[in-house]
């Protein structure tokens, strides 16, 4: 494990807040002057819509990455806490890696797996990343050391890459390089970026020598994607360069030949962050700052794509990731940049040491998506907020799908994305204190899912999303948002089941096996095999008791599961499915279960004995179930029946008792029954 555990970022732009204030005036206090007012009547309309990439949501990973980097081994083989994020990451529809690092990019030797200096290895190598990203099913987007590496050493990268499992998909040349906080080999010192010339050195410098690492990768693969860094202007605090124009029209109009997308890392707010609402919706800002990118690159490097290769709500750490405000805005964020157009949106980090100790109550001022546990063995990766938002948004963020915005009502945010006919709504109520109520798109019909998340129900984690159905006509008056929630409606496909019994008459006798089974279809075609299906059992009358039994399809949708009743009496058995991309479905038949009559045998060892012999009497309960007990009598002709013997029956169902027989005798078995059987008698005799 590599012994810096987050990437510091002391220095950063240290030039920049004297601008700041203003930049954040415009931010926190006009950006949503138009969202005001009550929701519109009218039905949302969606945008033109976008088809969503391969890999929309992404997550960016540094050499240094405290829980991958955990298995120790020279290929990713999956520790315990990387599994567990694993299997949150996969819940998201995370897939992307965006691997390099932040400003460790610009100094990390991917052979080595070592940064400029050190004599330590990170831990996370190329190796157990590809290996990590495969075991999402996920994408690498790699980052090339710029700043202290050379083209032969990317190029080397490159030619890595195309070995089985290696692969990748996009390549960045330097992470920050407009920003003298990143290394730079080929500039002595950092000229700054206070007056315009400043810049120009910089992105002159880098427009150049891009330029050569450029040539030695596509030299290796023709094919390869390669990205330069996107500088944002004022309007984005948290990641404004001065002059930005100047380093991305130098950059852009030098390299264009080689260049297939930009990075823009988006952080709308920096040392000072204002109130959650303000957070949120900053979101607000993207399409414009979409558009921006857009104009430079027709004019320059026309089929360039945008990825914003880091998002957070700033570069620092805030508290933002511990409330509720997190998942708001990292919902809003994602959707927002790729209902515009953008190729992916990689949260920074994935986690860090800050929350080392969190336990869900203790959350400290953060920037991941996870914490990263002080003792591996002991607890698991915990997800802050941010990942609830990432959750949210992957119920419409999927590969190609068209995604849309809709239209705004009042202060809410709407999104629509439709994939191979199911539809899936987001509404973002971006109010921290006010309820709305919304319309619905007319897409959304028949049955659908909800998921919602609320500011105002949550658990200690802020982390609750309730589940719940619901139908198009329910709320087609209307969609009550609680304040500072997302709310996710999904269409849902038409499910059918039957469900019968093994007897046409649907009644057995007590202590018999029955079989429940029937049919599932799935959007009108029989289920696949291996879905499955629960079966309830409920008492309806007797003194039987409930139970749960789950059934698996077989090939053709049929199912069948065996059950045996406890008591007399009737039961209904229902037999339902549900899930998030089928509407619920479910049948019921109710079943009679009648008293057995017991089988009880009285025997005696002789029938006719001389006076005064000794004889055994033999009862035998057959099968028994609850009651073992019976009781032998002996009525000696003339007189009364006497018990000579009570007890339960041995393993064999008997119970014997040896009796010395003076004169004629009438022996007597007797069994009061139970829940499964009635009572009963039987007799045997002896003369003497």
């Amino acid at each position: 494990m590599a012994v810096h555990q987050r990437l510091s970022w002391l220095g950063r732009k240290p030039a920049l807040y004297a601008t700041l204030g203003a930049a954040l005036a415009v931010i926190a206090g006009g950006a949503w002057t138009s969202a005001a007012g009550a929701a519109s009547a009218a039905v949302p309309v969606a945008s033109a819509a976008v088809q969503v990439s391969a890999s929309p949501l992404g997550i960016s990973l540094a050499p240094w990455d405290g829980i991958y980097s955990t298995t120790g081994s020279t290929t990713y083989t999956g520790s315990k806490i990387a599994a567990a994020a694993e299997s949150m990451l996969k819940a998201a529809g995370v897939n992307q890696i965006h691997y390099g690092g932040g400003t460790t990019a610009d100094d990390y030797n991917w052979q080595t797996d070592r940064e400029t200096g050190k004599t330590y290895n990170d831990g996370l190598d190329f190796a157990k990343v590809s290996a990590a990203a495969r075991g999402l099913g996920a994408q690498t987007f790699a980052t090339v050391n710029y700043g202290s590496g050379t083209p032969a050493l990317a190029a080397a990268w490159v030619k890595q890459s195309q070995k089985a499992g290696q692969g990748v998909s996009y390549w960045e040349i330097g992470n920050e390089n407009y920003g003298c906080w990143e290394t730079d080999q080929f500039l002595k010192t950092c000229p700054g970026w206070s007056t315009q010339a400043d810049v120009q050195t910089l992105a002159t410098s880098y427009a150049t020598h891009a330029a050569d690492f450029m040539a030695a990768m596509k030299a290796q693969d023709p094919n390869a994607k390669l990205g330069v860094p996107w500088a944002f202007d004022a309007t984005v605090p948290g990641a404004f360069v001065g002059f930005n124009n100047v380093w991305n029209d130098t950059v852009l109009g030098t390299d264009a030949a080689d260049i297939s997308f930009v990075d823009a890392h988006w952080y709308p707010f920096g040392k000072t962050v204002p109130s959650d609402q303000k957070v949120i919706q900053s979101v607000i800002q993207i399409p414009a700052e979409y558009a921006t990118i857009q104009a430079e690159l027709n004019a320059n490097v026309p089929g360039a794509k945008v990825i914003v290769g880091e998002t957070g709500v700033s570069y620092l750490e805030t508290s933002i990731p511990c409330k509720p405000a997190g998942a708001l805005f990292a919902a809003g964020d994602a959707l927002e940049w790729l209902a515009a157009g953008a190729q992916g949106v990689d949260w920074w980090p994935m986690d860090t040491n800050t929350n080392a100790n969190y336990t869900g109550t203790n959350c400290k001022a953060d920037e991941a998506m996870f914490s990263n546990p002080a003792n591996p063995a002991k607890a698991n990766p915990q997800p802050l907020t941010p990942y609830v938002g990432y959750l949210m948004a992957s119920a419409l963020a999927k590969p190609g799908s068209q995604l849309s915005t809709l239209t705004q009502q009042g202060d809410v945010l709407g999104f629509q994305s439709v994939s191979s006919g199911h539809v899936a709504v987001a509404f973002i109520n971006t109010s921290t204190s006010a309820a709305e109520t919304v319309n619905i798109p007319a897409a959304l019909t028949g049955p659908l899912s909800k998921q919602s998340y609320s500011a105002g129900n949550q658990n200690s984690s802020n982390t609750r999303i309730v589940t719940s159905a619901t139908t198009a006509s329910a709320i087609a008056g209307g969609l009550k948002l609680p304040a500072e929630s997302i709310t996710v409606l999904q269409t849902i496909k038409p499910s059918a089941i039957t469900v019968g019994t093994s007897s046409s008459s649907n009644t057995f006798k007590a202590g018999t096996k029955l079989a429940i089974k029937g049919k599932l279809t799935l959007n009108n075609v029989a289920a696949p095999a291996g879905v499955s299906v629960k079966i309830t059992r409920k008492v309806t009358s007797g003194k039987g008791t409930n139970a749960t039994l789950t059934a698996k399809t077989v090939s053709g949708g049929g199912f069948s599961v065996t059950d045996l009743p406890p008591a007399t009496g009737k039961y209904t058995y229902i037999a339902s499915y549900s899930s998030n991309s089928y509407a619920p479905a479910s049948r019921a038949v109710v079943v009679t279960v009648t008293a057995a009559k017991p089988s009880l045998k009285l025997a005696v060892s002789a029938k006719s004995v001389r006076p005064g012999t000794k004889v055994t009497v033999t009862a035998t309960l057959g099968a028994p179930h609850v009651n073992k007990t019976l009781v032998i009598y002996a009525q000696v002709k003339g007189g009364a029946k006497k018990v000579i013997k009570r007890g339960t029956v041995n393993s064999k169902g008997h119970l014997s008792v040896v009796l010395a027989v003076k004169a004629n005798t009438t022996f007597t078995v007797t069994f009061s029954g139970d829940t499964w059987y009635t009572s009963g008698s039987a007799t045997a005799a002896v003369k003497a």
